[in-house]
Formats: structure tokens, sequence, C-alpha cells
């Protein structure tokens, strides 16, 4: 059968074809904007854990490690703070302007940080703090 000029179109087969092309293409754009979230989910999961850890340098500045060796702190958020302070040097009187020993004792620790979140450790950290305590009185001085 032979098609006049009356009846051009589509015929079937090149209607499949089209419909396959779009299809694909659907297919490929779908896979991209599914990866572009998971993307952008895992930025915003990286975004929180930062500012979090940074929240828990933070309220760790007020911790001595010589008073409170150890221990779990919450944050809010989900976010819960566990430290262990591990001493780096043999503890020292402080001193004097006068050379004499100091009312406070010092020493010098590593405090490790663990971030958790739902059971997950999200972040840690490795921070230098000094550890102190009050071994004298100003009378006895």
């Amino acid at each position: 059968m032979r098609r006049s000029a009356a009846h051009r179109g589509f015929t079937l087969l090149e209607a499949i074809v089209a419909l396959a092309i779009l299809a694909a293409a659907g297919l490929a754009l779908f896979a991209a904007m599914s990866q572009s979230l998971q993307m952008v989910r895992r930025a915003q999961d990286a975004r929180e854990a930062d500012a979090a850890l940074r929240n828990a340098i933070a309220w760790s500045e007020r911790l001595d490690p010589m008073d409170t060796p150890d221990g779990e702190q919450a944050l809010g958020g989900g976010w819960r703070l566990h430290w262990q302070a591990a001493l780096v040097e043999p503890l020292h009187d402080g001193a004097t302007g006068y050379l004499q020993p100091g009312l406070y004792q010092l020493g010098l620790y590593d405090l490790q940080l663990e971030l958790w979140r739902e059971g997950v450790l999200r972040r840690e950290a490795t921070l230098r703090r000094v550890g102190y305590r009050q071994v004298r009185h100003p009378e006895a001085l």
C-alpha cells in the first residue's frame, strides 16, 4: 500500500520509538535529581554535625579535665557529647611571682571529644586543655 500525500503522519513504530527515547531521557533526569537530593541531604547532615562539633568545643571550654576526666553531656537536638581526658604532662605546681609554689596544681591533658546522634558516632576531636586544682590557700603563702 502506498501512502498518498494527504495522509502523512507518524506511524505506530515511530511513536513507540519517540516514547522510548522520551522515557530514557526521563529516567536519566530522575536519576540525576535523586542523586542531587542525596548530595543535598549529605551536605545538610555534615553542616549540622560541624555546627554541633563547634558547640561541643565551645561547651568544653568551661570543662576542667582534672576535675572531670570523663563524662557525657546532652547538647540538644539529639546530640550527645562524650569526653575522656588523658594526662599528657606530669602535674606541676603553679608559680607565683616570687618563685614560690602557687595556689594551684596544673596538668596538661588531651581531651578526646565524641559527638553521638541516634546511637551513631558522627564527629570526633582531640583538644589540649589545662586542668587545675586548688591545693593551697592564700593564707598559707
